[in-house]
């Protein structure tokens, strides 16, 4: 496991203000000077109503007796002093309100606040090199506070839809990475949002903004496949560098190869801290905004796979810890994590029809839905007419109901005994045409 530091370098969300418009009291104006006497009338003229209101004096203003009229008070103090006394009451109401919002965080009616917590889903990452196969495959994304890079074997052996016992890195990508993209989900039980898959153009050029990149080699590094060698200690790399330290071959195991491609990686993601470089990248390759975020994220690890190597007769595999990955899982993407309750059920798939395609249709739409492909095989003559789906254990029932739902057709069916190979088995028949029967386009 390569572990990275938390960094504590992160933008600061600003939350809304509220504001409040108009309300607020003209500048007080000067006193009103006193009007011609009239003409003696039986009643005086009406005063206009007053605009502004005179400043504190240090005596009462006066008021002005019409001659032939009884004296009464002045509208200035009748109706436009109550008037400016309720406006100002309002205006210090309001600012109470404001200051209580303020202090409280109640944004009732306000515009929401963002999220001072994003979350994004995940990217697969993958580089493919004809020859070769997939020998570059990391998982990215953040959850929260803590963004997670989990660096993935190609030698990681699993049972591969319509391909049988296979690895990784052997996965065909014709179908721009949608089968290996199901592999992956179906060995980590990780949702995967999208997928990226690179040749050597592609993933130098998106390596690029970040370039130079800052490297620390714990050992000195030689490609097999190319006469390059690079020396042990800290260094900068130029994006080709980068990219054939990340998928170049080398005389020694796979997971010691991934200890180098994870000081690359490494730098790449502190690289990716600059918002300027994090907004090239993503000008170049949106899909990888997971990545990115991830790398910006309070916490981020840099993580390996954990796997056992088994014995295959000079071919080198490893089979996954499934305890040790399921406690990864629940650490670093638990909002990704398929399944739920006591985990993903075992599941077969059984081809009934005889129709090419029929097992990884039906993984396609199973594995997302929380199920483990385990084991894949024909019905023996075919000939099936009705799709089942068959549980064991009445603790999968409602997982293997799930699966029904996700596939749209089939009905649901209890064993009478426990084969102990899987929880729930799938037995396709004619009668879903989507997954492989005539006219189904598989």
């Amino acid at each position: 496991r390569v572990g990275r530091s938390p960094t504590g370098t992160h933008a600061e969300i600003a939350h809304p203000s509220v504001e409040i418009d108009g309300a607020r009291p003209e500048r007080l104006g000067s006193e009103p000077e006193p009007e011609p006497e009239p003409e003696p009338e039986p009643e005086p003229e009406p005063e206009p109503e007053a605009v502004s209101v005179p400043p504190p004096r240090s005596r009462p203003a006066r008021t002005r007796r019409s001659q032939g009229a009884p004296s009464r008070p002045s509208r200035f103090w009748t109706r436009t002093i109550p008037v400016i006394a309720t406006a100002l009451a309002l205006v210090v109401g309001i600012g109470v309100v404001v200051r209580a919002l303020d202090d409280t965080g109640d944004d009732t009616g306000a515009s929401p606040k963002p999220s001072a917590v994003p979350v994004a889903e995940t990217v697969l990452l993958v580089h493919h090199r004809a020859g070769f196969g997939n020998d570059f495959i990391a998982l990215s994304g953040r959850d929260g506070d803590r963004g997670s890079v989990l660096m993935i074997p190609g030698a990681t052996q699993l049972n591969v839809p319509s391909l049988g016992v296979s690895t990784l890195n052997q996965v065909p990508v014709e179908d721009n990475g949608a089968r290996l993209t199901n592999s992956v989900e179906n060995v980590l039980g990780i949702d995967v949002g999208r997928t990226v898959l690179l040749d050597d153009a592609g993933l130098t050029a998106v390596l690029g903004p970040a370039a130079p990149i800052p490297v620390t080699l714990a050992t000195a590094i030689d490609l097999v496949d190319r006469p390059v060698k690079y020396p042990a200690g800290a260094q900068e790399l130029a994006a080709a560098q980068a990219a054939e330290l990340l998928t170049g071959l080398q005389a020694v195991n796979e997971l010691d190869r991934l200890v180098t491609a994870s000081a690359v990686m490494s730098g790449w993601l502190d690289r990716l801290e600059d918002p300027s470089v994090a907004n090239a990248t993503v000008a170049l390759q949106g899909d990888l905004a997971p990545l990115i975020a991830a790398s910006s994220a309070p916490e981020h690890r840099l993580d390996i796979l954990p796997v056992d190597s088994i014995a295959t007769g000079g071919e080198e595999r490893f089979v996954v810890r499934g305890d040790d990955l399921a406690d990864y899982v629940d650490r670093a993407f638990p909002s990704a994590r398929l399944g739920a309750g006591n985990g993903r059920p075992r599941v077969e798939i059984l081809n009934g029809v005889g129709f090419l395609g029929v097992v990884q249709a039906v993984a396609d739409k199973v594995v997302p839905a929380g199920g483990k492909v385990t084991l894949t095989e024909n019905v023996p003559g075919f000939g099936v007419t009705e799709t089942q789906v068959v549980y064991y254990q009445d603790e999968w029932r409602s997982d293997a109901q799930q699966l029904l739902d996700a596939m749209g057709c089939g009905s649901l069916r209890k064993a009478g005994k426990d084969v102990g190979v899987a929880d729930v088995t799938i037995v396709v028949g004619s009668d879903c045409p989507a997954f492989g029967a005539p006219g189904g386009g598989t």
